[in-house]
């Protein structure tokens, strides 16, 4: 059980981390070109981490039955042109080296 609370632990200072890197964003987000987009994305990624939060919190292991994470991503790909799921990507490419950062924050913080 230890072992499990410990993951658990982990699972939600990243999510929770993620959820605060995602509100970093929404404001710059705006300013940049074709915000409604970005920030539609954002928005997307925020609830699924609430999400995610809540299943975590409540105790419910697999959110593979969870509807909520159904309507925002479900014809997400279907949707984007090329140029758009290029710039998508470098969108969360970006995203992920700010998530590499702030994991590598949290390891040299525990210790």
């Amino acid at each position: 059980a230890g072992k499990d609370e410990t993951q658990k632990s982990s699972v939600l200072k990243l999510l929770h981390t993620s959820y605060r890197l995602i509100e970093s964003w929404e404001f710059p987000s705006k300013i940049l070109g074709n915000p409604n987009q970005i920030s539609e994305k954002l928005a997307d990624l925020k609830m699924g981490i609430g999400v995610l939060i809540k299943g975590c919190v409540d105790g419910q292991t697999s959110l593979d039955d969870n509807d909520s994470l159904v309507p925002p991503f479900e014809d997400f790909y279907q949707t984007l042109g090329e140029g758009n799921l290029r710039k998508n990507f470098r969108l969360l490419a970006c995203f992920k080296k700010d998530m590499h950062k702030v994991e590598t924050y949290l390891s040299v913080a525990k210790c």
